[in-house]
């Protein structure tokens, strides 16, 4: 759904006798939602609409039922792992799908001949295609990210044997351990030495993906000194630093923090 392909499919999707289209906001962190009243909205927005319903068309009624007895089960049985929002479409051909988001939307509920997008295209808009680096001193993990969703994670982390930089789908975690004290001081003066020269081959391998995959920022974190070095090398058209240490943070977590900030 993050991709314009995906987008383009539901707007040419119709159904006569009718599309559900839910957005709730479900962020359990936010002071109106401590108690769950995610589910008293839920529930209330989908009687109004069956009442609605009822009144208006009737012959779509059973169609409706359908999916709300759906939507009614799925989304409470996702509670333990709810984000900010999330959106559910569904056709009354049977087919469904609840999307999570990290962002924000503004709740409702609609049953109409086609799913409404118009918050989807919205959230396309305010939040594109962008990547996230967390920089340390051998590691780089790369998030892209669009409407709040993790794309894809990668991770470059240093060979010390190659004296390269190694691609790794996903996080990394590279055992580096020295031979021996000595052994590890001389590779850390080698670094020091070559840090600059080191990060700035990795910054253009990381600008020609960005650029091939369409990023509109690229967004900075991690540690201060390994941050600043590398910003030094990015002659990307939207740089932002993010003033924050994500080493032990997983994806998603990185990507709501970012966002918010």
């Amino acid at each position: 759904m993050a991709l314009e392909k995906e987008l383009q499919q539901l707007r040419e999707q119709r159904c006569e006798d009718g599309c559900l289209t839910i957005y709730l906001n479900t962020d359990q962190s936010s002071t109106d939602q401590k108690k769950g009243e995610w589910k008293i909205r839920l529930k209330n927005g989908l009687s109004k609409l069956e009442e609605y319903i009822q009144a208006s068309n009737d012959e779509e009624l059973a169609s409706y039922k359908k999916l709300k007895k759906i939507a009614f089960k799925e989304i409470p049985d996702m509670q333990t792992t709810l984000t900010r929002s999330l959106v559910f479409l569904g056709s009354s051909t049977g087919e469904w799908q609840i999307k999570q988001l990290n962002v924000p939307v503004e709740n409702e509920f609609r049953w109409e001949k086609h799913p409404a997008i118009e918050q989807l295209e919205k959230i396309q808009t305010d939040f594109p295609k962008v990547g996230v680096l967390v920089v340390q001193k051998l590691d780089v993990l790369a998030i892209e990210t669009s409407l709040g969703e993790v794309n894809q994670e990668f991770t470059y982390s240093w060979d010390i044997d190659d004296e390269d930089w190694k691609e790794y789908e996903g996080t990394a975690s590279t055992d580096r351990t020295a031979s021996s004290a000595t052994h590890k001081d001389q590779y850390d003066q080698r670094f020091e030495a070559n840090q600059q020269r080191w990060f700035k081959q990795l910054a253009q391998v990381i600008q020609k993906k960005a650029k091939r995959a369409g990023w509109d920022t690229i967004y900075l974190s991690g540690s201060n000194e390994a941050v600043a070095e590398f910003e030094k090398h990015l002659t990307y058209r939207n740089v932002k630093v993010i003033h924050k240490n994500f080493t032990k943070a997983k994806g998603h977590e990185i990507i709501g923090e970012v966002l918010a900030s």
